[in-house]
């Protein structure tokens, strides 16, 4: 896809969508895993609460900041 009349810019990497409700208020922060107690990527959906491994949805960390 190009850019256009209606859309002067280059199209960017489409959202991390949330795995429960799939709406698009998700942040990636670094938490501590409570049983190993490594930090560790995670996803959070800021509508529904629901957090989740960064390595479950695919990807790597810069991909998403």
């Amino acid at each position: 896809m190009t850019a256009d009349a209606y859309r002067p810019y280059e199209p960017q990497k489409s959202p991390v969508l949330c795995v429960k409700c799939h709406g698009i208020s998700v942040i990636l922060t670094k938490a501590q895993h409570p049983a190993t107690g490594e930090y560790q990527w995670r996803f959070t959906c800021l509508d529904c609460r629901i957090a989740w491994p960064q390595e479950q949805h695919g990807g790597s960390p810069d991909e998403y900041a």
